[in-house]
């Protein structure tokens, strides 16, 4: 009996490792379980009905490039300074591969390749004198290719174009006789120093009369006057208080002519002040 006793704890515990087992396999399996369902949950299914994503940035608007200019529109100015001569072609957006210029000693050529719909615009200019080629220079902005000439023979060009032979004057200068009628304003060729010349015979000849002769005889004898002879003049009528008028300055600036004048007949001198 001792024996089976033995051999039946061994049983039990033989039992009690096997569910053991069982309950740490079953609790492994519910977590690879557990692990696998939150997985799945994480990673979305892909959406058949939605495009892929390359087709969506192929979709996306890109910015249209600028059309070319008209060959017809593109026009050409210039304007210089004393020693260069500058000519902007007014053609946008042109690329700097684009654009072929040369110089030569009285000329200057400029291609511009505006694109296989828009054509090639040329210009040839045969200038109006002689150019440095060495000197000349050229540049695309983003509105206009501008050409920089270099004068032979620094002045003022008449025009742009020509036969390379033409002569430059100063700049600012203006060809005038001094017989030449003044103007007052551009295209007026009213002779202004006659209407002056006129005018002082006019007042010359002109008589006056009374107080009017007088102050003009005055005038006259004033303007026409030496320095001492002014000062006798002013002198004089100043402290006379107007009565006296003498031109001889070495009685003049010995006399006291406010001791020796008198109020005329029913007044009195008064002192201001």
């Amino acid at each position: 009996s001792g024996g089976g006793g033995e051999a039946g704890g061994g049983a039990a515990e033989l039992r009690r490792w096997v569910r053991k087992a069982d309950a740490e396999l079953a609790e492994a399996a519910a977590g690879v379980g557990s692990g696998a369902t939150t997985s799945g949950a994480s990673d979305p299914a892909p959406n058949p009905a939605a495009p892929p994503a390359s087709a969506v940035a192929a979709e996306k608007p890109t910015a249209a490039a600028p059309p070319p200019p008209d060959v017809s529109k593109v026009r050409h100015e210039w304007y210089q300074t004393q020693s260069h001569v500058v000519v902007s072609v007014l053609a946008r957006n042109v690329p700097p591969d684009a654009a072929a210029v040369s110089f030569a000693d009285a000329a200057a050529d400029v291609a511009i390749e505006l694109g296989p719909d828009a054509g090639t615009y040329r210009l040839a200019l045969s200038l109006f004198a002689r150019v440095r080629p060495d000197g000349c220079s050229f540049r695309v902005m983003p509105a206009k290719l501008e050409l920089k000439l270099e004068k032979l023979v620094p002045g003022k060009w008449e025009r742009l174009e020509g036969d390379g032979t033409g002569g430059a004057t100063a700049f600012n200068t203006a060809a005038a006789s001094d017989t030449a009628p003044r103007t007052v304003y551009s295209g007026s060729r009213r002779d202004w120093d006659a209407i002056d010349r006129e005018v002082t015979r006019a007042e010359e000849e002109e008589k006056p009369e009374g107080e009017e002769a007088l102050n003009k005889l005055f005038q006259q004898i004033y303007g026409n006057a030496s320095e001492e002879t002014r000062r006798a003049m002013n002198k004089s009528f100043q402290t006379s208080g107007g009565t006296v008028l003498s031109t001889n300055w070495s009685e003049v600036k010995e006399k006291d002519y406010e001791k020796e004048r008198t109020a005329p007949d029913g007044q009195e001198w008064k002192k201001w002040g």
